[in-house]
C-alpha cells in the first residue's frame, strides 16, 4: 500500500509539473531549461521559445552528428548577453528578461548557462568539463 501511495504522488507531481509547462517554456529531452517571460524585439516569449526549439535540433546534430565537443558560452553585446552552445549562437538574455525574472542580465545569464550545460549533460549523458 505505501508503495502504491508514493507512486501515486509521484506521478501526480510529474503530472503537475507537466501541467504547469508554458508555450514560452524552453525544454528538451524531458530536461527543463528556462521560460521566457518578456518579449524581445518584435517576438512574443511564446514565439521566442519555438525559435529555440529549432536551435536545439541544431544544437543536437552538431552534438552528436558532427561530434562537435560541448560547450556553451557567454559574450557581453551592450547591454545584452548572448548565449552559444556548441558554436550555435542560442540566446540573448535581454535587459527585460532579467527584469521580469527580478534579477540582473549577468545572473540571469549565469541560471541560464547553468541551466543548459545540466540539462544538456543529462541529454547526452555527459560529464561536463
Amino acid at each position: 500500500m505505501r508503495n502504491l501511495l508514493v507512486s501515486v504522488s509521484v506521478l501526480g507531481f510529474v503530472a503537475l509539473a507537466f501541467s504547469q509547462q508554458t508555450p514560452s517554456d524552453v525544454a528538451f529531452g524531458g530536461e527543463y531549461f528556462f521560460r521566457f517571460r518578456a518579449s524581445a524585439g518584435s517576438f512574443s516569449p511564446e514565439e521566442r521559445a519555438a525559435v529555440l526549439q529549432s536551435r536545439l535540433t541544431q544544437v543536437f546534430t552538431k552534438l552528436l552528428a558532427q561530434g562537435a565537443p560541448l560547450t556553451v558560452r557567454v559574450r557581453s553585446l551592450g547591454a545584452v548577453k548572448s548565449i552559444s552552445v556548441a558554436g550555435v549562437p542560442f540566446v540573448t538574455v535581454t535587459p527585460d528578461d532579467a527584469k521580469a525574472n527580478q534579477m540582473t542580465v549577468e545572473q540571469l545569464a549565469k541560471v541560464w548557462v547553468n541551466n543548459l550545460e545540466q540539462g544538456l549533460k543529462s541529454i547526452l549523458g555527459l560529464s561536463f568539463r
